[in-house]
């Protein structure tokens, strides 16, 4: 059974691990989601400036502009280029490093079916 995310939901993912950037985008689209990727933070925020995301699923820990950067600037954007909602991954940091910030978390590893309840409403 697959699972399908309601709405087609569109989601910036933001992941400088190619392996696990093309598994979560393989994952996400097949549960009915339109889906962009970027390598990194830089990358990423040059989507956000020119496209609409309901989703911003970025890795916290990358090269060039890291997660935490990325976020920062996000937060900053004018409201109709701000994801409605920020999912942070990360296996070296905890979901503490984001304490104040409007931000979900999720650790690595993670369990791809987890990840989609997450960006389907569930809670974690």
């Amino acid at each position: 059974m697959t699972e399908t995310l309601k709405n087609r939901p569109r989601i910036l993912i933001v992941e400088d691990h190619a392996p696990t950037r093309q598994a979560m985008s393989r994952l996400i689209r097949q549960a009915g989601a339109d889906v962009v990727t970027a390598r990194d933070g830089e990358e990423g925020l040059g989507y956000l400036l020119t496209q609409r995301f309901d989703i911003l699923l970025t890795d916290l820990r990358m090269p060039v502009m890291d997660g935490f950067e990325l976020v920062h600037h996000c937060m900053k954007l004018p409201a109709s280029h701000r994801p409605g909602r920020v999912i942070a991954i990360s296996g070296e940091y905890e979901a503490g490093v984001l304490q104040g910030q409007p931000v979900q978390f999720m650790p690595k590893p993670f369990d791809l079916h987890a990840l989609l309840d997450m960006i389907g409403g569930k809670p974690n």
